[in-house]
């Protein structure tokens, strides 16, 4: 027999093996599967189709071992071909290894599949892990971005949560989460400023029924020091909206300080205390307007609520 007879010979009888496994395997029938599937791999081991054909069978057989490690020769062998990577993409998401997957499904599903792997990271407060995961996702949309956003602020990184805000905002405008971050962190990000604030009169006139936009340009226009009568009238604006903001009542008194009218800011100081019990902020500014409007033993009650509250925050303080 000549080299040509035994290379079809030969490659006949791996097509024949291979498709008489993938026909078992479609049929439910596991051990065929793996005989056929084997041999077939014996035959030509470098064909990365049978070993992710093999990782299927494996699995389902509970062979957990076995199905990985044929599931990491396939990707060695096949790295680009699609039938491959369709098939562990699958294998990865079903297996509960979802990071896996996203680095190699398609750009359609790899941002489901990549904010699947960070979340769980992200409600475990394991900020800085769910940060490197959502930092190496690509294509990046609102979700990803916005995600990526909350493992910054969680880490403290308050320039970088701010950009990652921002994002979100121009990939999704209408989401409101990132407004709200980005309103928490204002006093943190002064480099960020022009463009939070941009970003909150935005949400504010694109939403005029809601208090929230008011407030946040208002807190940006605080942050910055600027026009506090305009912040007034928003803050006003938003309070009609919502009177049991206990933030809108916390940053008029801010601006009503600034004004140097503490009477009248210690007014809103004791609204947003009477509505936050547990915010240790009004309880320090009430005890400095009352301080300076001669109210000592307030003042005093007041510092000494301040530091308590604190103390149960961070019992190291």
């Amino acid at each position: 027999m000549n080299l040509c007879a035994l290379l079809l010979l030969f490659f006949s009888s791996f097509d024949d093996t291979f498709r008489t496994g993938l026909l078992a395997l479609q049929q439910g029938d596991l051990p065929a599967a793996q005989t056929n599937l084997e041999s077939a791999a014996k035959l030509e081991p470098r064909d990365g189709r049978v070993w992710v054909a093999l990782c299927q069978t494996y699995w389902r057989m509970h062979k957990d071992a076995q199905a990985e490690a044929a599931a990491d020769k396939a990707l060695a062998l096949a790295p680009k071909s699609p039938i491959v990577l369709q098939s562990l993409t699958l294998y990865y998401s079903e297996t509960h290894q979802p990071l896996k997957a996203a680095r190699i499904a398609d750009k359609d599903h790899a941002a489901a599949l990549y904010f699947e792997a960070a979340r769980p990271l992200l409600d475990q407060t394991k900020f800085a892990e769910a940060a490197a995961i959502l930092e190496e996702s690509t294509p990046k949309n609102a979700q990803l971005e916005l995600a990526l956003g909350v493992a910054y602020y969680g880490l403290r990184r308050f320039d970088d949560a701010a950009d990652a805000f921002l994002r979100t905002i121009a990939l999704a405008p209408e989401t409101e989460q990132p407004y709200l971050f980005l309103g928490r962190i204002i006093d943190q990000v002064p480099g960020r400023l022009p463009q939070i604030t941009k970003a909150f009169v935005q949400y504010e006139s694109a939403h005029p029924a809601d208090g929230a936009g008011y407030l946040l340009h208002a807190k940006a226009l605080n942050a910055q020091a600027l026009d506090p009568e305009t912040a007034l009238r928003l803050l006003d604006k938003s309070l009609s909206i919502n009177s049991n903001d206990a933030s809108a009542h916390f940053e008029k008194g801010a601006v009503l300080d600034r004004l140097k009218r503490f009477s009248d800011a210690a007014f809103e100081f004791e609204k947003s205390a009477a509505l936050a019990p547990d915010d240790p902020a009004a309880h320090y500014r009430l005890a400095r307007d009352y301080e300076r409007l001669g109210k000592q033993e307030a003042a005093q009650a007041e510092r000494e609520k301040h530091a308590k509250l604190v103390k149960a925050r961070d019992p190291m303080q």
